[in-house]
C-alpha cells in the first residue's frame, strides 16, 4: 500500500504551514510591542500570504502524479516569490509604523493583486496543457489498441495470404498518425466497424473475405492520414 496518499500529503502540508505560521506569530508579537493600524494592516496581509501560499501549493499538486507535479512547479515558484515579497514588505511597514496607512494598503494590495492575476493565468495554462496531453494519450491509446487487435488476429491466422494482409495492415496502423481530430471522426467510425467485421471474419475462418477487409482498412487508414495532414 502506498505510504503517501493525497489526504495524508495534504495533512502534512497543512501541518508544516501551521507550524510556520505559529513561529511567525511568535517572532512578530515578541519583536513588536507597539502595534498601531499599520502594524495590524501589515499583519493581515502577511497572514493572507500564508493562506495564499498554502492554497497555491494545494492547487498546484491536486493529483499525486509526475505530470501534475511538473506543471505545478511554476505556480509554486510564483507563490514563493509572492510570499517572501509580502513578508518583506509587511515587515518593513511593521518597523516603520509611522508610514501612511494608505501607502501600506496600496503597496501590499498591489503585490497580492499582481500575484492573483499571474496565478490564475498559470492555472489556466496548466489546465490547457494537461487537456492537450490527455487528448494525445487518448488518441495514441486508441491507435495502439487497434494495432494490438490486429496483432492478435495475425498470431491466430493460418492462411498465408491472410497473414500477409494482416501484417501489412498492422504496419500501416503502427506508422499512422496517432492524433485525432473531428475532421476524421467519420473515417474513424468506419475503421471501428471494419475492425469488428475483420475480427468476425477471422473467427469464422473466412480468410479471403478477411484479407479483402484488411485492404479496405488500409485504404481507410490512408484516407485518415491524408485528412489529418490536410487539417494541420
Amino acid at each position: 500500500m502506498p505510504r503517501m496518499t493525497e489526504k495524508k500529503s495534504g495533512a502534512m502540508f497543512a501541518l508544516i504551514y501551521l507550524i510556520a505560521f505559529a513561529l511567525f506569530n511568535l517572532i512578530v508579537f515578541f519583536a513588536f510591542t507597539q502595534r498601531g493600524n499599520v502594524f495590524w494592516l501589515s499583519y493581515a496581509f502577511m497572514a493572507i500570504a500564508f493562506v495564499v501560499q498554502m492554497c497555491s501549493t494545494f492547487f498546484a499538486f491536486q493529483k499525486l502524479d509526475v505530470e501534475s507535479a511538473f506543471f505545478g512547479i511554476p505556480l509554486v515558484s510564483l507563490s514563493l516569490y509572492y510570499f517572501f515579497a509580502a513578508i518583506f514588505v509587511g515587515g518593513v511597514f511593521m518597523f516603520f509604523q509611522f508610514a501612511p496607512i494608505q501607502l501600506a494598503l496600496v503597496l501590499q494590495a498591489l503585490i497580492l493583486g499582481v500575484y492573483a492575476i499571474v496565478a490564475i493565468l498559470s492555472l489556466m495554462g496548466r489546465d490547457v496543457v494537461q487537456d492537450t496531453n490527455d487528448h494525445i494519450r487518448q488518441s495514441v491509446g486508441a491507435v495502439s489498441a487497434m494495432h494490438a487487435e490486429v496483432s492478435v488476429l495475425l498470431a491466430q491466422a493460418n492462411d498465408p495470404a491472410l497473414k500477409s494482409a494482416l501484417k501489412k495492415l498492422g504496419d500501416t496502423i503502427r506508422y499512422s498518425d496517432p492524433m485525432s481530430t473531428p475532421a476524421v471522426a467519420n473515417v474513424e467510425g468506419e475503421i471501428g466497424q471494419s475492425l469488428t467485421e475483420l475480427r468476425v471474419l477471422c473467427e469464422n475462418g473466412r480468410s479471403a473475405e478477411a484479407a479483402e477487409c484488411c485492404r479496405r482498412l488500409e485504404m481507410l487508414f490512408l484516407r485518415r492520414n491524408q485528412l489529418l495532414k490536410a487539417s494541420k
